[in-house]
């Protein structure tokens, strides 16, 4: 296996991750139930390293995804922030923490055990503040707590004396106890447990191996009772309500994004929440863009496929606002008897200023079917943003739309629809929900629609 690592940048500033083409083509983003099940679709069955071993194991993963990136030949640890030289286990300075701690849920490691040498859960960390945490749920926390001060590294961590500052803060009961982890790191360590809980719903790996169900809560009881000291197939970590507050308020920068990086090119699955992390809202809080009514910022506006005699200049015409780049974007014809995808239109351009800052981009689609049979447009990250149909309804079968069911626009084209005429959305609005789809009419590839006015 080839492993291409970026290089890690230090950026206080938030960033985007970039998933590979097509990784996200499956996901469905209507609501928190679909977008969970069809992401742990896309994130599951990963592959697997030995914890430790005479081979590539989690140490080898880690000591690149953990790199110090002022220094290739160290490590920078997750709590305290101080940079060590890379080593192997059983070095004086650094161990492996599991942020989900092992003890809840997964303790035992038979060689088969997926949570517990999962690097996107497993972070290099000093020795000494592994100790401190120990398995605590993390929590908010106040200054009667005791205080892990943090090394200041490339402007980071720092100082002490004032809670929060850039220390980590714990309880000095262990039962459970709770910990405050610096602000630098909130995030991280938030989305990492996301992406446990979404990855991990129980059930068995393609290879046979049984999985927890790993299940995020603020019930401290249900955490507790977790530690029983055998593999479970439900376990429980927290507190919920704290890692929301904790990925809000610490984005995703270049560090986390590379280290995603890094994992992927092992394990070949990533953490979607560094990818999307919008998809958090959707998820944890039922917040998801497509069941709050906001229209699509970007949308099919017009479409020709079939006229009298030959048919012939057959489009697609996206809208959207002013600016908006569809480069790697496609538009995916799709066949209504079979379900499956036929053809696919690569995109480039931005949309021009028309209206309000608002636009249209028309793309040429030759061959677009007749019948019953759709379109979908799908963002660069494989994200399906519209799934349209003509004609009726229907289920996709593969590609992008597979498992989505698609959405009849109401009215059709047929052999006797007069050439230069297209279907066409009308109205007045600032988004596909707020406009008509109505019948064959003068077509207007490439400019906004007659009777469509863009607020």
């Amino acid at each position: 296996m080839r492993h291409v690592v970026a290089t890690i940048l230090l950026c206080c500033g938030p960033v985007a991750a970039q998933a590979p083409a097509n990784y996200y083509s499956s996901v469905v983003t209507t609501s928190g139930p679909l977008l969970r099940a069809s992401l742990h679709d896309v994130i599951d069955d990963h592959t697997r390293y030995p914890y430790t071993s005479g081979g590539t194991d989690t140490w080898d993963i880690l000591k690149i995804a953990d790199e110090d990136p002022s220094n290739s030949g160290r490590i920078l640890d997750i709590y305290r922030n101080a940079s060590y030289p890379k080593a192997t286990g059983g070095n004086p300075n650094y161990n492996r923490e599991h942020l989900w701690p092992n003890s809840y849920g997964f303790p035992s490691d038979s060689g088969s055990n997926y949570p517990y040498t999962d690097c996107h859960n497993l972070f290099l960390c000093d020795i000494g503040y592994n100790g401190q945490r120990d398995r605590k749920p993390f929590e908010a926390g106040n200054a009667s707590w005791v205080e892990l001060t943090t090394v200041n590294n490339q402007g980071q961590g720092g100082g002490s004396g004032v809670y929060p500052g850039n220390s980590n803060w714990r309880t000095s009961s262990n039962s459970p106890g709770a910990f405050e982890v610096w602000p630098e790191r909130r995030g991280d360590v938030a989305r990492a447990l996301f992406y446990m809980d979404v990855r991990y719903a129980g059930g068995t790996h393609q290879s046979g191996a049984a999985e927890p169900d790993l299940i995020l809560t603020d019930n401290v009881s249900l955490i507790t009772s977790s530690a029983t000291g055998g593999n479970l197939s439900v376990a429980y970590m927290g507190r919920l309500s704290t890692l929301l507050q904790w990925h809000a308020a610490d984005p995703v920068d270049a560090r986390e994004v590379a280290r995603n990086d890094a994992v992927s090119s092992y394990q070949g699955n990533r953490n979607p929440f560094v990818d999307h992390p919008e998809w958090v809202d959707c998820i944890f809080q039922g917040q998801c863009a497509t069941t709050t009514g906001r229209p699509p910022e970007v949308w099919i506006n017009e479409l020709h496929y079939q006229n009298s005699g030959v048919d012939t200049g057959e489009f697609v015409e996206v809208a959207g606002r002013a600016g908006t780049r569809l480069d790697n974007w496609m538009l995916v014809a799709y066949d209504g008897a079979t379900g499956a995808a036929y053809r696919r239109i690569a995109l480039r351009g931005a949309i021009p200023a028309q209206f309000n800052d608002h636009g249209v981009l028309s793309f040429p689609f030759p061959g677009l079917q007749n019948g019953t049979d759709g379109v979908a447009l799908v963002t660069g990250e494989g994200v399906v943003l519209q799934f349209l149909s003509y004609g009726g309804a229907f289920v996709g079968t593969n590609g992008a739309c597979k498992g989505i069911t698609s959405l009849d626009i109401g009215v059709v084209e047929s052999a006797s629809t007069p050439t230069g005429f297209s279907l066409q959305l009308s109205g007045v609005g600032d988004g596909y929900g707020q406009f008509s789809w109505q019948s064959p009419f003068f077509q207007s590839a490439g400019t906004i629609n007659a009777g469509q006015v863009m607020q």
